[in-house]
């Protein structure tokens, strides 16, 4: 997630730095031309860019914070019959080994059988 966050940084940084270099070459447009006066500038442009950017990386991190920490019943149903039921975190589950929400490490069996139901 971390690596999701530092590229969508980097290539906000990388436009900026572009957009400061290409303004920095091109003349400015004279004062009484008509044809700037309707459109948008490139710093306006460049900023709603890094706006648009910075909602779409904030929507995907607060998306999957909360698939990661959503709470699964998870019921366990071993070879001779007897069924136990836990809770754990969606990103504890790992294989056939997970963490319960009172931090017991629990590790399956090859003849367990699971089944999960999230809440």
């Amino acid at each position: 997630m971390l690596i999701k966050i530092l590229f969508t940084i980097g290539v906000i940084l990388t436009v900026i730095l572009v957009f400061r270099i290409k303004s920095g070459r091109v003349n400015p447009p004279p004062a009484d031309s008509a044809g700037t006066q309707g459109s948008l500038s490139v710093k306006a442009v460049t900023i709603m860019i890094i706006v648009l950017l910075m909602a779409i990386s904030s929507a995907i991190f607060v998306f999957q914070y909360r698939s990661d920490n959503r709470i699964v019943n998870i019921r366990v149903i071993s070879a001779d019959g007897a069924s136990t039921v836990y809770q754990a975190r969606q990103k504890s589950i790992k294989g056939r080994q997970f963490e319960t929400l009172d931090e017991r490490l629990i590790t399956l069996g090859e003849s367990d059988r699971i089944e999960m139901e999230g809440q």
